[in-house]
């Protein structure tokens, strides 16, 4: 059965405790006891970005969780805020994530994470698993334990997809500031394989994609990249290939769930992406065919796609974090992830150290490995196109 989405003022307390203060024995003790209390906060529907999907991913693996014992005896207990693609809203969520004592807020596909991490650094409430939808900001926070090198690793990487088709190239970015910082950072990515990227901006959510897309191919490019919203990606790429273009296109995984890619047909193929975690379509690997399952007991009709599947990924990582540890707020769920001592094998991305001593760049200093994933559409699928590649080595 599909689960009705809660907005930031649906979201209602859950117990009325002191999970928060817990400065004596007693408390400590009760907070030890009870639920595990988590939050989403996430763009989970707006009329121009909408991830459904990543609800329905959380709610999967927790009720696995729960049904074989919850962690450690405890019931894992999920609350989701929709941002409503609004920088108050997605604040809001922090603060409801606060009074409402969560322990950590965990796989959401915000764009506003500088607007509400400070509010959970200042509660010291961790955030795992982010998407990392807004950039770098994500991957520098003391609070962030993401699970691979999300958006900013896919935008470098489309850069570099890109560049392997030839020297001229082009970016087609959204004129709000998640997509502008994507594009810059393809541009990276083009540049540092030897190619020129030019970018041009379109107005989120417009209507006639014709002008953006003659602008494109004046400019004659062996390759076109995307840094647009999924709906705003379904027009401009019927309109290239309806206007001859047979060039070469990239975009991030998440720009192509699998309803996207049934939906343009024979335009999709060809496309060549970078993602989060491995394609849905790796059955091959035991994580991947665990999420499927879950998914389809939890709503058969839900996109299987890499924000869902990175958002499924961070509560599976965080069930194993936390085992064996008394949790009682956000930083015993901090403490626990800095007790890592070996590697967590999570199939879907590369395996989970903790925060490195030595990151790979010093850029995104809270991720473990800084890599990325490619596919391509083939025959109507999307297939994994190689190996984890790490998008700033040559």
């Amino acid at each position: 059965m599909k689960r009705r989405l809660l907005s930031t003022l649906a979201v209602a307390p859950l117990l009325l405790g002191s999970l928060a203060a817990c400065g004596g024995s007693d408390s400590g003790s009760a907070a030890a006891e009870g639920p595990i209390r988590i939050m989403s906060i996430g763009s989970f529907e707006t009329p121009v970005f909408s991830t459904p999907q990543v609800e329905t991913a959380l709610r999967a693996k927790i009720a696995d969780i729960n049904a074989n014992g919850g962690i450690d005896g405890r019931e894992v207990v999920l609350k989701v805020c929709n941002d409503k693609f609004d920088p108050n809203e997605a604040t809001s969520c922090a603060q409801r994530a606060v009074s409402d004592g969560m322990v950590a807020v965990v796989g959401g596909a915000s764009p506003f994470s500088p607007q509400f991490l400070p509010v959970l650094e200042a509660a010291k409430i961790p955030l795992v698993a982010g998407s990392a939808s807004s950039g770098a900001v994500e991957l520098q926070s003391e609070v962030s334990f993401p699970v691979n090198a999300g958006a900013p690793g896919m935008s470098i990487g489309t850069g570099r997809l890109a560049a392997e088709a030839g020297p001229s190239t082009v970016v087609i970015a959204s004129d709000n500031e998640g997509s502008q910082t994507g594009a810059d950072l393809s541009i990276q990515g083009a540049e540092s394989a030897g190619a020129k990227m030019t970018k041009i901006t379109m107005k989120l959510g417009a209507p006639d994609v014709s002008a953006t897309v003659a602008r494109a191919l004046q400019m004659k490019p062996d390759a076109i990249a995307l840094q647009i919203v999924t709906e705003d990606a379904l027009k401009v790429v019927k309109s290239l290939r309806q206007s001859g273009y047979k060039g070469a296109l990239t975009a991030p995984g998440s720009l192509f769930p699998p309803a996207s890619i049934e939906a343009l047909g024979e335009f999709a193929e060809g496309v060549r992406m970078t993602s989060r975690v491995v394609p849905p379509t790796s059955t091959d690997i035991p994580q991947v065919k665990e999420f499927l399952d879950q998914m389809a007991a939890e709503d058969p009709e839900a996109q299987t796609d890499d924000l869902a599947l990175n958002a499924w990924t961070g509560m599976y990582l965080l069930a194993e974090v936390l085992k064996g540890h008394e949790i009682t707020d956000g930083a015993s769920v901090i403490s626990a992830f800095d007790a890592i001592e070996k590697p967590i094998e999570l199939g879907t991305a590369p395996d989970y150290t903790g925060v490195p001593a030595t990151p790979d760049s010093k850029s995104y200093p809270r991720v473990p490995r800084f890599a990325t994933v490619g596919s391509a559409v083939k025959d109507g699928e999307i297939v994994r196109d190689g190996d984890f590649f790490n998008p700033l080595e040559l």
